[in-house]
């Protein structure tokens, strides 16, 4: 059994310099996809203080909790969802890293993935140092291959999240 658990920031995102606005975060639109090609709806993980909706502002914020190794109050995930023993993760990279709020996830989560599938939207940096912060978050996970996507290519990431999905999830489905 696996689930697809995603946190993601609508609002102004960096996009080649620019900072258009986004009502659909580019991690949450890989999510969606992901969710279509596994037959399963993805959960969406919330801050229970949304991250602000201006570029400038959510950085300052996120800044700050990887600076204080904070971890920000979530608002409640689905049981069913965490205690599936594969998790699809996706985030943000945030400073080469994950999101404070997936920090949140994976240490007051009672009943750690056995396996992690994780994703990751990005303007540059890959999968940055994400994999390294699951295996300190989880160290009793199995961390597998990761899936960056472009976030400013988000809109053509179909033929990678198939090709991603035939390298490791086949077999989890």
């Amino acid at each position: 059994m696996l689930t697809v658990i995603d946190f993601s920031s609508p609002g102004e995102t960096l996009v080649r310099g620019q900072t258009p606005v986004v009502t659909e975060g580019h991690t949450a639109q890989v999510a969606r996809l992901l969710g279509e090609r596994l037959g399963i709806a993805p959960v969406a993980l919330h801050p229970q203080v949304p991250y602000p909706m201006t570029y400038p502002a959510r950085l300052k914020r996120a800044r700050a909790e990887q600076t204080q190794h904070a971890f920000p109050a979530i608002e409640p995930v689905a049981s069913a969802a965490l205690r599936a023993p594969v998790w699809v993760l996706g985030y943000p990279i945030w400073f080469g890293g994950v999101p404070r709020v997936i920090a949140t996830l994976l240490t007051q989560t009672t009943t750690p993935p056995r396996e992690i599938y994780p994703f990751a939207t990005h303007e540059g940096s890959g999968l940055g140092h994400s994999l390294d912060d699951l295996q300190r978050l989880c160290p009793t996970a199995v961390i597998h291959p990761g899936l960056p996507i472009r976030g400013s290519r988000v809109d053509r990431a179909a033929p990678a999240v198939d090709h991603w999905l035939q390298q490791g999830l086949a077999d989890n489905k």
